[in-house]
């Protein structure tokens, strides 16, 4: 959740606290919850009894804001206000930064136990700035403020900027060293780091599966689902995600839970409920 932590003549201080089990989901199973009456009020159900948190992305936000289905929309602002919930960043990068700047020397824990992947800037934007603090808060609001920014083009650039990775990957295939070198990282499945949070390596070696796999069209959704990929599986208990993500963690990632998170497909639905249902929290050293 987030609270009102601090209110002074300074001005105010959201604390962003979350339960585990965390749960992240791409598009397509938010798109199930809101066709599917009775999966919907069975994930509702089961995230509820296990005090889960249910964590959003600036791009989850942005694709549930432009949905134009008032059914859909209905249906998925009565998952969003019965839940509990927290803001994460999306970006790998801008997280692998802020792990670098709060990372405690020797590593493992964080300045004041901030969170890297924290979104302060989804939380001033659309909790702090333009909610009522004097008033009951429901996370559903924060949609068409969202999508009333999105209209007026104010995420224009951030799609941009992601779809401009493309040109990168196609050099790095037809540079043959660089193609050399990314083939033999991705052989090695090497770690740079020997605790959690992964994310830089996560990351590194998503790239590098981009790479090496030289028929993969990265379109500017394929760069969306690999940037669902990485930060919630380095930080959260379960993801769901895209078939080719899965295989992506299980098979080519050398990294498997509790150090990352449980990932599941759309066809695993089942077992994904079965996980938070026993789920037992695990101390990490």
């Amino acid at each position: 959740m987030l609270r009102y932590k601090n209110a002074t003549d300074d001005g105010v201080t959201i604390e962003q606290v979350t339960s585990r089990p965390s749960i992240y989901l791409d598009q397509w199973i938010w798109c199930l919850l809101s066709e599917d009456s009775i999966l919907r009020n069975r994930f509702i159900k089961t995230a509820e009894e296990a005090k889960a948190t249910i964590m959003y992305s600036n791009a989850t936000l942005i694709e549930l804001a432009l949905i134009e289905d008032t059914k859909q929309i209905d249906a998925i602002h009565e998952v969003m206000d019965k839940l509990d919930y927290g803001f994460s960043d999306f970006n790998p990068s801008r997280v692998i930064k802020k792990e670098q700047e709060l990372e405690i020397p020797g590593g493992g824990a964080f300045i004041n136990n901030l969170n890297p992947c924290c979104d302060l800037e989804l939380i001033s934007n659309y909790f702090l700035n333009r909610m009522d603090p004097l008033k009951p808060f429901q996370l559903s609001a924060i949609l068409p403020k969202l999508k009333g920014d999105v209209e007026s083009g104010k995420f224009r650039e951030m799609g941009k900027r992601f779809e401009g990775l493309t040109p990168i990957i196609l050099n790095a295939r037809n540079d043959p060293e660089a193609l050399s070198r990314a083939k033999k990282r991705h052989s090695k499945k090497e770690l740079f780091r020997n605790h959690m949070p992964y994310t830089k390596d996560i990351y590194r070696h998503a790239i590098d599966f981009v790479v090496v796999n030289e028929n993969m069209k990265m379109s500017s959704n394929e760069w969306i689902d690999l940037l669902h990929t990485v930060v919630p599986v380095a930080y959260f208990d379960f993801v769901m995600l895209d078939k080719r993500w899965c295989h992506f963690i299980r098979t080519i990632l050398p990294l498997s839970p509790p150090d990352i998170a449980y990932v599941f497909s759309q066809r695993e639905i089942d077992n994904f409920l079965t996980k938070i249902k026993d789920f037992e929290e695990e101390t990490i050293s």
